[in-house]
């Protein structure tokens, strides 16, 4: 499998990090992409993914920091993308929910991401919430491909970006009891466009019964645990059910589907 979307450099793996890594082939783990939100964190991602062999990472500037960006910090991103671990630019887009960042500051770095993207010919992971209309109109000037990270929009939503060639990507979300409808949108969403992902350490998947163990029991409701790689197999499982394929299968082209998108 491929983790398309996680954050191990965060504080939250300070203690376990290297040992988490060190299990990817026991826990059926091919990659995973390390994705920056910040400069800090893209820098540590670069970092990261020189030092391991199964880590690519992606650089950019997440809709909530924007508003903390100074002095050029384009070129600082585009020095970073010069690495060979660098697959794509994220996660940038628009997030209306929180607000953390003023919208126009949100568009105009966006904007700025998305032609860094495309003079690169990197691909893009997008983070968008509350704001899919205004990050479509934003996309479609730029000649760009990508996925959108952890979708949790319309069935409309989901056709446009797919009408754009893009890949919709599926985490813990749509595991969770009252995400019928995403569930739903998922299953009419070609196998071949989707992306699995954890969004580590956030968005602990809802685990199948069967798999909650006995020794150390870890709530079926999932808020507060952690998340970590090893769980992105429950949203493989939730793929296997919604599209009656073998695991192994959802495993194998899942896998292909981010070997094509991140060039890998």
């Amino acid at each position: 499998m491929v983790d398309t979307h996680v954050h191990l450099s965060m504080k939250d793996f300070d203690e376990d990090r290297e040992e988490i890594v060190n299990h990817f082939d026991e826990d059926g783990i091919e990659f995973v992409v390390e994705v920056g939100y910040n400069m800090e964190s893209s820098k540590r991602a670069v970092e990261f993914a020189l030092s391991h062999s199964q880590i690519y990472s992606a650089i950019g500037v997440h809709p909530h920091d924007v508003k903390t960006l100074h002095g050029d910090w384009i070129s600082m991103l585009r020095m970073l993308s010069k690495n060979k671990k660098v697959v794509a630019i994220g996660e940038i887009g628009l997030d209306y929910y929180r607000d953390l960042s003023p919208r126009a500051i949100q568009k105009e770095s966006f904007e700025k991401q998305l032609e860094l993207a495309e003079n690169l010919n990197l691909p893009v992971i997008f983070h968008i919430r509350d704001a899919y209309l205004d990050a479509r109109e934003i996309i479609k000037k730029h000649d760009v491909r990508g996925v959108v990270h952890s979708f949790n929009g319309t069935l409309e939503d989901a056709k446009d970006f797919l009408s754009m060639g893009f890949y919709i990507g599926v985490g813990g979300i749509a595991t969770y009891k009252k995400s019928d409808t995403l569930r739903q949108i998922i299953s009419e969403i070609p196998i071949d466009r989707l992306l699995i992902e954890t969004d580590s350490p956030y968005l602990f998947p809802r685990m199948p019964k069967r798999h909650v163990p006995q020794e150390n029991p870890i709530s079926r409701n999932v808020r507060g645990h952690r998340n970590e790689p090893k769980y992105v197999r429950f949203v493989a499982e939730l793929l296997s059910v919604l599209f009656a394929m073998p695991f192994e299968e959802i495993e194998k082209i899942t896998t292909q589907n981010a070997r094509d998108l991140f060039d890998v």
